[in-house]
């Protein structure tokens, strides 16, 4: 259902490259042109509606500061050198710096700059959302070779005005009266896997998910960090109060491990699903607690709304060096990383998706499968299994395929279906206890559907 085909590798491949050529070199921030043209592009993989929260908007505790735009910034020496050149990387200004047009000293310009001397090649990422100030951002390397005794000329083209929020937003509609959250950030410039990774997934997943139909509901949403989270929330609270769980997608195609940022619950239904999905798929992983100091799983999960949220990624944020710096490029991440990491993703919702509980026709004692078709019709050579291994034939003259259940194998996964169904143990809660994959359980329940067995019940 959600599997990728092999066909569809190689476009994911094209598409990812193209786009993240696309995206990366866009200054984003929580407001702005740069969002509005980052989700612009994304509609170009996807559609999915645009919508804007205005300035000054309360949200709870907090406001929606004005709207930032910058078209340039630098510092100059005397000569007219750019010594820091916004046009050059744009992390190089302080995110949501004040205008300003001075000619300052060195001393007076130095407590304006941010450097990483740990990372000497390194440009910082800083921020400056709500404190209006200005500063910029250059290596270790670059001030030091700047020349202390001069003065520069310092400059930020940028506009601070009533504006707005800007977030993107999708909502597929299931049948099971369940609903789960996809949720990114789009507020980062030019860092890839923090968060350039994390929106062009989102694309994706949104893109698979929106041509099949779904069991539950699926509610997408790409937002600026914490600020448009928060003001989510505000503007949807009583829907956000029925979500079930989601996951919030960030840092997905770092040439590192595998991990899982766990929901707050810890053992929750996406906790227990992503746990089997990488055994299912035995893939290697490191799974980190839940902290509040994450990301937007933190509002979603806050005392009010309680939503179960976990992250899975590809070299998680705070955990690889290159984190929240020009180190983070479009050298560091690939392609190949991020359709890894949406193949990840994919198993754990269709897991999702066939976690139906059901209800026993027969709940009396064991069913006769027989007459239904699903036993053999000669009996006395159940687990009399001697495979005949030249032939590739099984003891009961059955072909044996791999990933797939051979008869009697089958007819013992049907009846510990049959003793497990009671109307309150969930198909994925059999599959652990039963460990079998949920793909093979999910179609032989539906053999069950159809001989009149068992019902789904939700």
């Amino acid at each position: 259902m959600l599997e990728l085909e092999k066909n569809e590798y190689a476009q994911l491949m094209k598409d990812a490259d193209l786009f993240f050529k696309k995206l990366f070199p866009i200054c984003r921030s929580i407001t702005g042109n740069g969002v509005r043209k980052t989700l612009s592009i994304l509609q170009e993989i996807v559609g999915f509606d645009i919508k804007e929260i205005p300035s000054g908007t309360e949200c709870y505790d907090w406001i929606i500061p004005d709207e930032w735009n910058i078209k340039d910034a630098y510092i100059k020496d005397p000569s007219g050198n750019r010594v820091v050149d916004f046009q050059r990387n744009n992390l190089h200004v302080v995110n949501y710096s004040s205008p300003l047009d001075k000619i300052l000293s060195f001393k007076e310009l130095q407590k304006h700059l941010y450097t990483l001397p740990d990372m000497p090649e390194a440009i910082p990422y800083r921020t400056s959302y709500y404190n209006k100030d200005w500063g910029f951002c250059l290596s270790q390397k670059q001030l030091d070779s700047m020349n202390k005794e001069i003065k520069y000329h310092v400059k930020i083209e940028s506009t601070l005005k009533p504006g707005n929020l800007t977030y993107g937003e999708s909502y597929i509609k299931g049948t099971s009266g369940k609903e789960y959250l996809i949720s990114s950030y789009c507020c980062h410039p030019s860092l890839a896997n923090d968060n350039l990774s994390g929106i062009t997934l989102w694309a994706f997943l949104l893109k698979k998910l929106s041509k099949i139909k779904t069991f539950h509901s699926y509610r997408f949403i790409l937002v600026p960090e914490t600020i448009g989270a928060i003001a989510y929330l505000k503007s949807n609270e009583p829907l956000m109060k029925t979500v079930n769980g989601g996951f919030v997608i960030t840092s997905v195609a770092g040439p590192g491990e595998f991990g899982y940022k766990s929901s707050f619950i810890k053992n929750h239904l996406i906790d227990r699903v992503v746990r089997k999905t990488f055994q299912e798929l035995d893939e290697y992983y490191i799974e980190y607690p839940f902290h509040v100091t994450g990301s937007d799983e933190t509002s979603y999960s806050s005392p009010f709304f309680r939503i179960p949220v976990g992250t899975i990624c590809k070299d998680k944020y705070f955990e690889y060096p290159y984190y929240h710096t020009s180190l983070d490029n479009l050298e560091f991440i690939s392609a190949k990383n991020l359709i890894k990491t949406l193949r990840i993703y994919l198993h754990a919702i269709e897991m999702l998706e066939r976690n139906i509980t059901f209800a026993s026709m027969m709940p009396y004692c064991e069913a006769m499968l027989g007459k239904r078709g699903l036993y053999p019709k000669v009996g006395g050579h159940y687990k009399q299994n001697k495979p005949c291994e030249d032939a590739g034939i099984n003891g009961h003259g059955y072909e044996i395929k791999p990933g797939v259940l051979i008869p009697e194998k089958e007819i013992d996964a049907m009846l510990w279906l049959m003793f497990y169904i009671d109307g309150k143990t969930s198909l994925f809660d059999i599959s652990q206890k039963i460990d079998i994959p949920m793909k093979q359980l999910y179609e032989i329940s539906q053999k069950l559907v159809q001989a009149g067995l068992i019902k789904p019940i939700t």
